[in-house]
């Protein structure tokens, strides 16, 4: 199994919109047929500069599969 994990902290003013648009981008990412499932989370940690952190976890068929999402859709 190949996770691909993204972690990223989001800045309190723009949280809630950025929410509703990774529950939107994660599907997208799926479509891609590169992945077999995706888990967000949050991450529980006081960062210095604030905001929220989250992980996004998205599994690969296999490194093949993560190989080919990084040359095909990982720039849109």
């Amino acid at each position: 199994m190949i996770i691909y994990n993204v972690t990223i902290n989001i800045d309190d003013s723009v949280h809630l919109e950025w929410l509703e648009w990774i529950k939107e981008h994660i599907p997208q990412v799926l479509a891609t047929g590169k992945f077999s499932e995706a888990k967000l989370t949050k991450v529980l940690v006081e960062e210095e500069m604030g905001g929220q952190t989250y992980s996004i976890q998205y599994k690969a068929h296999n490194k093949e599969a993560l190989d080919q999402y990084y040359q095909e859709d990982a720039e849109r």
